[in-house]
This record gives structure tokens, sequence and C-alpha cells, in this order.
């Protein structure tokens, strides 16, 4: 059984962990989908998009008269998931005064409206992301430790999506069928040429820079028959195998050239196209890079 169903099986609060872009927030929603409350609401919250001084009323409401301007009691996100499931991302941004908060509703299942002195009930379930380290969080006192252990009943670290190769194409058909509302197969949609270099490329932005590179070549392929080479970005054609068509051709010079243009393009990408980082990741000179690049036809990624 995996993390995933395990999750699934409980009401306990998850902890999703990993590199930004990596899917924590499809995780979560698998984790709902896979459970009991998958007919209830799923409520995400971006707690690093919400001001400080707005953060209690939005996350628990108010109470009338709570503030100037309150004319009206009003809920808050904690209600607005009653039943279901409250995804946390980015929780190491939480208010630290909101952690202690957070941690009640979490061991009592309890909350009070901004304002409102009557203590309330919901039946909800979190699951929260982060892409900080939260014990060194901790260390630097901008995190609880007893929140955390908390949260960390069922911890799962999201890798990069350049460590699971395995579920490119299973998230490619994802991306397919949200883009154009049916069902089909990477390979039946994008040429040999294209599934190559999605594989060879090292995603830097994980899964949300393949969602939207999948979403672009299945919309283009939608009006030209089939996604191919030349409808890649230059983002990605340093990753073409532009090595002789030839099956018996055996020039050493020809794969030295492959080999070269595969390893300048994969330090460019992981260095967001900085030469001067690619040449130090490379072990060689920034003229010796600025050299190949142009020998080889590569151009740094924007």
């Amino acid at each position: 059984m995996t993390m995933v169903e395990i999750s699934a099986s409980t009401i306990e609060p998850v902890l999703v962990t990993g590199e930004t872009g990596t899917g924590k927030e499809l995780i979560a929603h698998m984790v709902h989908e896979m459970g009991a409350r998958a007919g209830a609401p799923f409520v995400p919250v971006n707690c690093a998009a919400i001001p400080e001084s707005l953060f209690e009323r939005e996350f628990f409401g108010h109470a009338k008269g709570a503030y100037t301007g309150a004319e009206d009691a009003k809920p808050g996100l904690c209600e607005e998931a009653d039943g279901g499931t409250l995804f946390l991302d980015e929780i190491g941004d939480m208010p630290s005064y909101l952690q202690v908060k957070l941690l009640r509703l979490l061991q009592e299942g309890t909350y009070r409206r901004l304002g409102d002195p009557q203590e309330r009930r919901v039946d909800l379930r979190i699951i929260a992301a982060t892409n900080a380290p939260l014990p060194e969080l901790i260390a630097g006192g901008k995190f609880r430790q007893d929140l955390y252990y908390r949260l960390q009943t069922l911890e799962m670290r999201i890798p990069p999506l350049r460590e699971r190769p395995e579920d490119l194409v299973d998230l490619m058909s994802l991306f397919i069928s949200r883009a154009l509302g049916e069902s089909i197969a990477p390979g039946k949609l994008f040429d040999r040429t294209v599934m190559a270099v999605f594989r060879r490329y090292p995603w830097p932005g994980n899964v949300r820079e393949l969602e939207a590179m999948t979403r672009r070549m299945a919309l283009l392929a939608r009006y030209n028959g089939k996604a191919t080479a030349d409808l890649l970005p230059d983002q990605l054609s340093p990753w073409l195998d532009k090595r002789p068509e030839s099956r018996g051709c055996l020039s050493l010079t020809a794969h030295i050239a492959a080999a070269e243009r595969e390893r300048i393009g994969h330090a460019l990408v992981l260095n967001s196209g900085n030469r001067s980082e690619a040449a130090r990741a490379l072990g060689i000179s920034r003229n010796q890079l600025y050299r190949k690049m142009e020998k080889l036809g590569i151009r740094a990624p924007k």
C-alpha cells in the first residue's frame, strides 16, 4: 500500500513536502478523492498569499461588529471545509499566533471566529504542504515544534520530477485530458522526437512546468494533427537529439558532440541560463562554454 493510500484511509493530518512545483497539491487532491470525504469540499489555502493582518478572519471567519465595517457575521475557510479537507499550502508562512490556534483545531476540532466568544466545532481533515525546511524554521523560532510533530503523523516527501521519470507519461496523460477534455495517450499525440525530448529534459520547474508544457503541446497538436519537434519552445531545443540518423554510425566525434550537447543543455537549464554558473557546474571556463555552444548550435534557455 502506498503512502497516498494509507493517508486516504485515515483522518490523520498529512504533511506533504518537496520542491516548488513537484505536485504537492495534486497529491493532496488524490488523498482527498481516495478517502471517505471525497464527496465533501476540498478547500485549498495558500498561506503565503494571505496578508498576516487578514489571516485570522479569513481562516476562522468573524462575528458581526468584530472590526470596523463588519456589518454581518461571516464564516471562514474552516467552516467552508466542514466535512471535507482543508489544504494548507506553504504552511511555513503561517503567522506564529495562528499556529497555536491551528494546533488547537487539530487537537480539539474547535475554534472561535474573530470577535466571537462562542467556541465552534468543525469536522475537517487537514493536509499541509511546504517547500520550506520546517526543522530549520523551528530552529529559528518561526514555526512551532509541537505543530510540526502533530502534522508529521503522516509525512510524504515528493521527489522532484527528475528523480521519478517513471511518472512522466502518467502525468502527461492527466494534463492532456485536462487540456483537451478527452483521454489521449501521449505517444499518439506527440511524435517520437517530442517524447524523447520530454524524457531527456530535467524539468527544473517540476510537475508545474511539465503541466504547462504538456498543455501547450497538446493544444498545438489539436490544430496540427500531431505535436512535432518544430513546435517545441526554445528552452527545450538543446534536448533535441541531433546525432546522425544512420543507426550504424560509429563516429566517435558525433557521439562526443551529442554527449556534450546534452550535458551543456542540462547545465544551462538547471542554472536558469546563467552561463557562468553552467560553466562552473561543467568544470570548464566560460569562454570554453561559449565556444562549445556556438559550435554545437546551443541556445541558452530564457
